[in-house]
């Protein structure tokens, strides 16, 4: 059998129907998704009547619906119709010790005895806050938020102003969260992006009429266009917003010369140099810029520092940071009824002394054997394998990508048919194939997975 399925798989490399495969067996895979998930989709039928269009969060849309969970432990979950399976996106990277972790847990059963939030600060965040300066020597202040979204809009009320200046940059394909001036450009169809290397205007979501003015959208990874811009806006420019690891773009690294040209315009031309570390700070021990050796102005976390809570955080340079002080006259002002809230600063604590280098180490480790296993599948496909760390993405394209463009040419209804198939093989990733392992990752679910994967692209 397995013969057979090789030797069809490789007469299909020849031509231009690789994907088509799989476009035929989607009914089938439907099909088994829903003998396999009854309650679920009798839930998503009830979800229907409460939220709209049987949603409250965008990322978890998938058809013909989204499975509900009902317990998390280690790697694992467990879904309403009690099947477990291994998860490889621990709530969109949030978890990098799985679920319910003893040390998280334990924090948090503590603290909820003594209460979970008080009109008043609590020894709870500032441990939190001296960890996070330790990791990132750029964070000689810290200002807590409650989601990655949030600490992005404030980070850019404060390079504005910082600088006084009223334009930000940002990159064509990144995601940073659901701010109105952040929200464009995100994910744009092939036919919106139109022809040549220009760099698109498209909102991202309905409500949004215009960001002329406030944003500037440019090419991913382009070195010129970035230089060519600065140099002839700079006077207007108040930070250089970019993914040290670009998430929608498939989880790569940009180019080493993009992000220092972004450096060295920044210094030249007193802008300030905005990270997104939402998701990139669990690319190392000293985040992304670690690892890169590029040091921003202002890094937005979330995520991992919550320790599976709600959670967000500004930090970076004093001088700027400072401009939120009481006793300044037209501060930057950002109140919050849970910032810093003690439940989640306990569990951000537990779960950042955990993340030691011997700990990122291992998933980094872990997180390459995942990548080299996936590339020795594909490797005469027309798939692309990326990610760096603990994180991956398959990509059905056939060529290498370094921006969005390179990236929306893929047939992302073959991935999201793939991912269902993943899931009724008892493997969750995103409906794009985005995934990552933990900390309690085992060698052995992600060689099942590998198989699981290989059995997948087979069809």
């Amino acid at each position: 059998m397995e013969k057979k399925m090789s030797a069809s798989v490789s007469a299909r490399r020849t031509t231009n129907d690789y994907y088509r495969a799989l476009h035929s067996h989607a009914g089938e895979v439907e099909a088994r998704y829903r003998t396999l998930t009854p309650r679920s989709c009798a839930l998503f039928d009830q979800a229907k009547s409460a939220f709209p269009g049987g949603y409250t969060r965008d990322s978890l849309v998938r058809e013909p619906y989204a499975p509900f969970l009902a317990e998390g432990a280690g790697s694992t979950l467990t879904d309403a119709d009690g099947r477990r399976v291994v998860d490889l996106w621990f709530n969109a990277t949030s978890l990098p010790l799985g679920h319910a972790h003893p040390d998280m847990v334990s924090a948090v059963e503590r603290q909820v005895t003594r209460g979970t939030a008080f009109f008043g600060p609590t020894e709870h965040e500032l441990r939190l806050a001296a960890l996070l300066k330790e990791r990132l020597p750029s964070a000689e202040r810290v200002r807590f938020a409650n989601s990655g979204s949030e600490a992005v809009m404030m980070a850019i009320r404060f390079a504005r102003a910082f600088r006084n200046r009223p334009v930000i940059v940002k990159f064509e394909g990144s995601y940073h969260g659901s701010y109105d001036d952040v929200s464009w450009s995100v994910s744009p169809s092939v036919e919106a992006l139109g022809d040549g290397d220009a760099s698109s205007q498209v909102a991202d979501s309905a409500g949004l009429l215009d960001c002329q003015g406030r944003v500037a959208l440019l090419p991913f990874n382009d070195v010129g266009a970035l230089e060519a811009f600065v140099e002839a806006h700079h006077a207007r420019l108040a930070a250089i917003l970019v993914e040290p690891i670009a998430n929608r773009i498939g989880l790569i690294l940009p180019d080493r010369t993009f992000l220092s040209a972004a450096r060295a315009l920044c210094d030249r031309y007193d802008i300030v140099l905005l990270f997104d570390e939402v998701i990139a700070f669990r690319a190392g021990f000293h985040g992304a810029q670690g690892e890169i050796g590029i040091t921003p102005d202002l890094t937005t976390l979330g995520k991992i520092i919550g320790g599976g809570f709600p959670v967000g955080a500004i930090v970076g340079r004093a001088e700027i940071l400072e401009l939120s002080r009481p006793s300044l006259n037209g501060r930057v002002s950002h109140a919050g009824t849970f910032n810093a809230n003690p439940i989640t600063a306990v569990a951000g604590l537990a779960t950042m002394q955990a993340l030691t280098p011997k700990v990122f180490a291992g998933m980094a480790e872990l997180g390459e054997r995942v990548r080299r296993g996936l590339r020795e599948i594909v490797a005469d496909l027309p798939l692309r394998v990326t990610g760096i760390a603990s994180l991956f993405k398959v990509t059905a394209v056939g060529h290498e990508i370094r921006n969005y463009r390179d990236a929306a040419a893929a047939d992302k209804e073959w991935e999201t048919i793939a991912s269902l198939a993943l899931y009724n093989e008892g493997f969750l990733l995103t409906p794009r194939l985005s995934g990552c392992v933990s900390a309690v990752t085992s060698g052995e679910e992600a060689l099942s997975f590998l198989e699981a994967f290989r059995r997948v692209v087979a069809w």
